[in-house]
């Protein structure tokens, strides 16, 4: 019936027809991205997925002389896991959210609002999997802070890892010291594009002759980078954008630069093939699901959705013939959905008319806040008296729980 809950065999229906498109995290809300950036995605990874790579060795042809045979190894294999952990959440909606208008459902029998709704609250999930592609580091689990960041080792994580390893240095090849890419100073300051070509040169010869080498940058490095390059020419010649905010210069024809704030924030140049970077998702595991419940301690008519998911990132080849990085810096840019904790901002009266406590701490600026966090304002007299909160309380002291985007206090003093 029209404007009732649709039911949890529906609803459940309608999770699990959604779920199938959240579990692919980035490949889901970001496929323009990840098409930008020539990660391939993998599915069907269960847990481990090893796949080997074969290091060639190069330079061993000769003239053949008879009776004197060439015999030479061909390589050396080596083996690239990628590692997929298992990720959750549970997220609250309400069977008011869950109903269809009067006009009815589809033909076809789907709840067009029901499933717009159930795509709305899910969709948070893929985003937090999206903000771990770069930025995920399993050991945040230990830092309350960074917990969000640990569902999986992202691609800098993996980095890292080869770094560690050996298999990414400057002996190898494949890491290239270069000087900070910072913005032009002047009109004629060409520094940020003559180090971007300093470090095209130092590239291996092979990954130079690769056809289409993708360079990965913060936004404001590509800007930087373009910005010069206009100055070195003039004004005569500009960067060839390519419609979707990569682009080339005649210098490196087979280089596209893919500027993204998903890479971060910083000057760190990563220079690699195409789906050398991998994003593997086991969508055909049991333990991939999402289940609903209908009511929860707090209230019956609460809808609980439990998302579930394994996936892990790997870099498939770190030889220098298919990858190179600079030894620039890189910090995370994102945040996934609108807000992450609480901040509470107080509207300070005058100068010396009173003044304000958080937790215990003089307040002089907006604070952030864990939810659920305990908050206890103090409202302490200066020059005038407190009278009482904007809130309407008058004890100098209150006690708030931290929810929300902004929480705005006023004390009023006279």
């Amino acid at each position: 019936m029209a404007n009732e809950f649709i039911g949890i065999e529906a609803l459940t229906t309608i999770a699990e027809k959604v779920g199938t498109q959240i579990f692919m995290g980035p490949a889901y809300v970001a496929p323009d991205l990840i098409s930008r950036l020539k990660i391939k995605v993998i599915s069907g990874v269960q847990y481990k997925q090893v796949e080997t790579v074969l290091i060639r060795k190069g330079g061993i042809t000769r003239r053949k002389v008879v009776g004197q045979p060439n015999v030479n190894n061909i390589g050396f294999l080596q083996s690239r896991p990628l590692i997929a952990k298992l990720s959750w959440t549970v997220v609250k909606g309400n069977t008011d959210q869950f109903v269809e208008t009067n006009f009815g459902v589809h033909a076809t029998g789907d709840y067009p609002i029901s499933t717009a709704q159930t795509e709305a609250i899910m969709k948070t999930y893929a985003e937090d999997l999206t903000a771990n592609l770069f930025f995920g580091e399993i050991d945040n689990d230990q830092v309350e802070e960074k917990k969000w960041l640990s569902l999986y080792d992202g691609f800098h994580k993996c980095i890292a890892n080869d770094v560690d390893a050996g298999l990414i240095s400057k002996e190898a090849g494949n890491l290239i010291e270069c000087d900070a890419i910072e913005a032009p100073t002047s009109g004629t300051d060409t520094s940020a594009f003559d180090t971007y070509m300093e470090v095209y040169g130092k590239l291996h010869p092979a990954l130079r002759q690769q056809p289409n080498i993708y360079c990965y940058c913060s936004i404001q490095t590509g800007i930087n980078i373009a910005d010069a390059y206009t100055n070195k020419k003039h004004g005569n010649m500009s960067v060839q954008y390519q419609g979707n905010g990569d682009w080339k210069v005649p210098e490196t024809q087979n280089v596209t630069v893919v500027p993204t704030d998903a890479f971060g924030k910083g000057d760190l140049l990563v220079f690699t093939v195409a789906e050398n970077f991998q994003y593997g998702v086991d969508s055909e595991n049991n333990q991939t699901n999402v289940r609903v419940k209908v009511g929860s301690d707090e209230d019956l008519s609460d809808i609980l959705f439990q998302i579930q998911s394994i996936q892990g990132t790997r870099l498939l080849n770190p030889t220098a013939s298919c990858f190179a990085k600079t030894n620039g810096t890189i910090a995370n840019a994102l945040i996934s959905g609108d807000y992450q904790k609480t901040k509470v901002v107080v509207t300070l009266p005058a100068s010396g008319e009173g003044s304000v406590k958080v937790n215990g701490t003089a307040y002089t600026e907006p604070v952030e806040f864990a939810e659920n966090t305990t908050l206890t304002l103090t409202a302490e007299n200066g020059s005038k008296t407190f009278k009482q909160w904007s809130t309407g309380e008058t004890t100098a002291t209150i006690t708030k729980n931290a929810k929300g985007n902004y929480m705005v206090f006023t004390p009023i003093f006279e």
